[in-house]
């Protein structure tokens, strides 16, 4: 071949590689819906918001459109329904539906595979080798070729004070002419049975440090599961939170809409005065003013009151409190008003044993005192002992060469045994690692000391929130009932014409205040109670909470993950959530219970 076919070539074989390699670039996971090509599609495009197409328009109604009634604005909107729910309903639901309870539950699953694979270090491996193949004897005076096969099974045992147990089984055939065996011309065999063992005597002997890992493991499983505790108890406590704050955005509702009612009941009597000629007409303005400047606060409070409401369908995630507006939350559990009188040292001792804080520290501290222990260990010379043993037996026959006996077999063992050992000179490594051994172990006495100290500031803080949340609740009630007392009085003389407009107003937005400020002090108080039971790191409403059996853990995808891995690529249907077809918006269909919400949103009255 010329130097000029050569280069023709070239660029025929590099248009080759060229394709190969964009083969080859081209990932074989690309369409096994890994990444949707909808969303691969959406995530190079930025939309425009069309507010048109997700419902309906209207101009601005003229300002002489009269209010609407109390009546109206507390009625239920078409579709709607109440759902009554208790404090009991929502811990049980948060237990069996809250998705973040459901993701949390997992993690102890996942660290104690982790526990088993560390154990399985100890796990028998068996082998076995099987080869043959021609070769020649190159020592003078050189002989003719020699066949050969070999089998040689073998079994490592690993020993749990950190030696390690080797038994194979050596079986050679071979045809040759070799002059050392006394049938020259025939087919021979060895058996090689052989027991070796190798025991660390000092560096990495001994249980504790060949465990070590598995005692780390193990560690990490325990933090796993107290910080799974203490992410179910954050998840039960919120979800109780949300419901105390969307019973008190209930009662602020209720208050601004009776305040409303009021407002509306004093336009009709300022009118019959004005009628009887006993008020002037600018007092059933003032009247009509005060009303509607009501309505804002009737509508402020009612959006509050959805959202809060929202924040509890989400905590318990149950299909008959869907996330829109078509379930409105009845609240029956009322909140508890009784007065506590707290030890704060009592509660403080309870916190400091049962805060899972401390476990985790406890768990921080047991950790690094074994990693201290472990590389204590480190700083030994390597001193290991190792011996083998093996009875060699030839024979013209397999069973002669294993047992040894018959014409021409023999048998002799073989055997040899010793010391190895290694100093490190300086074995600066080894001090290091005890050294920062030594200080992570410092580090969480210190880490366990910091959070002592911000549990007593807690327990204190919640003692002391207790005992100003109780006094808040009896005030507040004092001044409604003088505010009501008030606002009647003020009416009846608004009645005889013993008091103005002016004084009926200031007396009703004073009622409503207070009204509004004694719901906020209750609410507070429940909160305040439910921050004390977090602070002592307790569950409230629920005694001997087991989230081994109480909260049941999510069953991984059926079958075998090495005979179908695609399996795994499924969305579980615990954890999977509606979704719409690609390009299709909310609400676009009838049928969609979202729809009607939505236009009625962006319908105006």
């Amino acid at each position: 071949m010329t130097a000029r076919h050569t280069l023709d070539r070239i660029p025929g074989a590099l248009l080759l590689a060229a394709a190969v390699a964009a083969a080859a670039c081209d990932s074989p996971y690309r369409d096994r819906g890994i990444l949707d090509k909808d969303v691969a599609a959406r995530l190079n495009r930025i939309d425009g918001a069309d507010l048109a197409a997700l419902g309906q328009a209207g101009p601005l109604p003229p300002s002489t459109v009269a209010p609407p009634t109390p009546d109206e604005l507390a009625g239920l909107e078409p579709g709607q329904r109440k759902q009554a729910v208790d404090l009991p309903e929502v811990r049980a639901s948060v237990l069996e539906n809250n998705l973040g309870i459901k993701v949390v539950r997992i993690d102890p699953a996942i660290a104690n595979e982790r526990v088993l694979k560390e154990r399985a270090k100890f796990e028998w491996t068996f082998g076995i080798i099987a080869d043959g193949g021609r070769d020649v004897n190159f020592e003078p005076p050189l002989q003719e070729e020699l066949w050969n096969a070999n089998l040689r099974p073998n079994l490592n045992i690993p020993l749990a004070n950190g030696g390690q147990l080797d038994v194979d089984w050596r079986l050679l055939y071979f045809n040759d002419q070799l002059n050392s065996l006394v049938n020259q011309d025939n087919d021979a065999y060895q058996s090689v049975p052989r027991v070796s063992l190798t025991q660390p005597l000092l560096r990495g002997g001994g249980q504790l440090v060949t465990e070590s890992s598995i005692l780390v493991a193990e560690f990490g499983q325990r933090r796993v599961e107290v910080r799974t505790r203490m992410m179910v108890q954050q998840l039960l406590v919120e979800a109780e939170r949300s419901y105390w704050r969307a019973y008190g955005a209930s009662r602020a509702f209720d208050i601004a809409l009776e305040s409303y009612r009021r407002a509306v009941e004093q336009v009709g009597v300022a009118e019959r005065l004005a009628a009887a000629r006993m008020a002037a007409a600018t007092e059933v303005t003032k009247a009509k003013y005060l009303a509607v400047s009501q309505i804002d606060d009737v509508i402020a409070a009612s959006e509050q009151l959805r959202s809060r409401s929202r924040q509890l369908k989400q905590s318990m995630n149950r299909q008959d409190l869907p996330m829109d507006d078509s379930v409105v939350v009845s609240f029956t559990s009322a909140p508890e008003l009784v007065q506590y009188r707290f030890v704060p040292q009592t509660v403080l001792d309870v916190a400091l044993r049962r805060r899972t804080e401390m476990l985790e520290a406890e768990l921080a501290i047991a950790e690094s005192t074994l990693g201290i222990q472990v590389a204590q260990n480190g700083l030994l010379p390597k001193l290991d002992a190792f011996g083998t043993v093996a009875p060699v037996g030839f024979g013209t026959t397999v069973g002669d060469a294993i047992t040894g006996s018959g014409s021409g077999a023999s048998t002799e063992v073989a055997f040899n045994s010793g010391l190895r050992l290694q100093v490190p000179l300086g074995n600066e490594a080894a001090k290091a690692d005890l050294r920062a051994a030594l200080y992570r172990r410092l580090r969480e006495l210190a880490s366990g000391q910091d959070r002592r100290l911000s549990i007593a500031r807690e327990v204190h803080d919640a003692v002391s929130r207790t005992r100003t949340g109780w006094q808040a609740v009896l005030a507040t009630r004092q001044a409604v009932d003088l505010a009501s007392r008030a606002y009647d009085g003020v009416r009846i003389l608004y009645e005889k014409r013993a008091a103005t407009i002016t004084d009926l107003t200031q007396s009703l937005v004073q009622l409503a205040d207070s009204q509004r400020s004694e719901a906020t002090a209750v609410v507070n108080y429940q909160l305040v109670l439910l921050d004390l039971a977090d602070a002592t790191g307790m569950v409230p409403g629920r005694a001997g909470l087991s989230i081994d059996t109480d909260i049941s853990l999510p069953a991984p995808e059926a079958g075998d993950p090495g005979s179908d891995p695609d399996a795994f690529l499924k969305v579980p249907s615990l954890l999977e959530a509606e979704r719409s077809a690609p390009g299709e918006l909310p609400g676009a269909a009838s049928k969609d219970p979202v729809a009607a919400p939505v236009r009625a949103a962006a319908t105006p009255s």
